[in-house]
């Protein structure tokens, strides 16, 4: 049963399908991640999507996409800038929703400005935005989640959700950054205060002065601990082991399956 919950990151191999064949090795989903529009912005998202399909056609396992992410935020103020984000915002959606992909991760954007001026608008836009596009994954059965990258404190996200009210967006907690970003707190204090909330998470370490994205034996955090922790305060969220080598990928299932067992 765990196996429906396991995923890997389709950055494990050079291509899309050569990560989908590793996964289906495995017997695990697969995130899609670095979207094809990464390596030409001008391509058709028509000819995306078929690429990415022929991509996956052998490929019968769970799908999740991360969304594009990289110099995107959806709180901008400039609004030329905002519809450039919305943009790849919505090409991320066509082209998890064309891949019948059931989860959609996104970033907040948020880049840890200490201005408070500054931190109301960038909530205030961010649920302004999510009011209306939650309501095409409303009306398409498919679950957004907002992972955490430069956030400190585990209510930022919380606040950024409830403020959207939806039941199709949700927590996904990223281990790995809370453990660079926001050395201040333990990952443990983060699933404890999203409990039933977090739905989805990404897992690798680090020894926080770099997001190594390394197997869960290489690096500062206890996954142990982790694991027995979200077993308690959790109702079975989705694991995707974010590391960028299929060698990294072996181990760190083995040892997770390892530590789920006894945890």
């Amino acid at each position: 049963m765990i196996n429906k919950k396991l995923l890997i990151s389709s950055s494990a191999k050079e291509t899309i399908k050569a990560s989908s064949i590793l996964a289906s090795e495995l017997n695990v989903g697969l995130e899609i991640s670095r979207l094809p529009f990464y390596k030409n912005i001008n391509i058709s998202q028509e000819e995306v999507i078929e690429s990415l399909k022929e991509d996956l056609k052998d490929f019968h396992n769970r799908i999740t996409v991360h969304a594009m992410f990289s110099d995107l935020n959806i709180s901008t103020q400039d609004k030329e800038l905002r519809k450039i984000v919305e943009k790849r915002y919505i090409q991320s959606y066509n082209c998890a929703k064309a891949l019948g992909a059931d989860t959609i991760l996104f970033h907040t954007g948020n880049k840890g400005t200490l201005h408070y001026g500054s931190q109301i608008l960038f909530k205030r836009n961010f649920i302004s935005f999510w009011e209306d596009f939650i309501k095409q994954f409303e009306q398409d059965n498919i679950i957004a989640v907002i992972e955490n990258v430069f956030e400190t404190t585990p209510e930022y996200c919380i606040e950024l959700t409830e403020g959207v009210n939806s039941n199709n967006l949700k927590l996904a907690l990223d281990v790995g950054h809370v453990n660079l970003y926001a050395q201040e707190t333990k990952v443990t204090d983060w699933i404890k205060t999203y409990g039933d909330k977090l739905y989805h998470l990404h897992i690798h370490n680090n020894f926080q002065k770099n997001d190594d994205h390394s197997n869960l034996n290489n690096g500062t955090l206890n996954f142990k601990e982790i694991i027995k922790c979200i077993k308690k305060y959790s109702n079975h969220p989705s694991f995707v082991f974010e590391m960028f080598t299929e060698e990294d990928i072996r181990k760190s299932l083995k040892i997770f399956e390892e530590i789920y067992q006894t945890a």
